[in-house]
């Protein structure tokens, strides 16, 4: 995630490129043995304000990456909202994914090693062709990188539900389905590292879907 005020045209490009060699990637891996799917996204507002006209979304520059997206009738829909967009999106389950891209990088001969790094001239003795940066927050002390900043999110995970095969948004709220459970967000601490479940954000995201949940007919 980057600082929307420091975005240039020539990032934005190179995101929208990314974006979209990734979602063609995904959707070869449609099904479960990635946990790649295809699921509708309800966004719900009581407002049809799209923000700044003047300015462009990531959404806008993606719009075409998501199919036959449509807006409910007053009498088709069940939020207690005045608004709710319908999206198609691809959905990934972490845990299904990354175990199964490790196996196949296994399956292709490579392999795995744990690496501690002290200064940045140690990346020169790697006998590696190719090196991936993705250090994380380590690349404040690695890299001195001191504008890399935390920000902590963290999710609420409900009993699995096979029969909620959607996802929905609505404010700083979401819910999406998983095998493993129902995941409900969202939080955003600009700068808080700590892995201390944060009670408070944890009581507003449930009260906040129940509410919505509750109301529905």
């Amino acid at each position: 995630m980057g600082d929307d005020a420091r975005r240039t045209p020539e990032w934005n490009t190179q995101f929208e490129r990314a974006a979209r060699i990734a979602h063609r990637v995904y959707q070869l891996m449609i099904g479960d043995e990635y946990g790649v799917h295809w699921r509708e996204q309800y966004n719900l507002s009581d407002s049809d304000d799209d923000g700044d006209a003047g300015a462009v979304s990531d959404y806008d520059r993606l719009r075409d990456l998501f199919p036959a997206p449509r807006t409910l009738n007053q009498s088709d829909n069940p939020f207690p909202v005045r608004y709710a967009r319908v999206d198609n999106m691809m959905y990934i389950e972490p845990s299904v994914y990354l175990t199964a891209v490790l196996r196949d990088f296994y399956i292709a001969g490579g392999r795995v090693r744990r690496i501690a790094f002290a200064e940045p001239g140690q990346l020169a003795g790697l006998p590696e062709s190719v090196v991936v940066n993705c250090t994380g927050l380590g690349s404040r002390e690695l890299f001195a990188d001191r504008e890399m900043t935390p920000i902590k999110g963290q999710l609420s995970a409900l009993i699995p539900q096979p029969e909620v095969d959607y996802a929905m948004t609505m404010g700083g709220l979401y819910m999406f389905p998983r095998r493993d459970g129902i995941m409900l967000g969202g939080t955003f601490e600009n700068g808080v590292e700590t892995m201390e479940p944060n009670l408070k954000a944890q009581q507003r995201i449930i009260a906040g879907h129940q509410r919505i949940f509750g109301g529905m007919r």
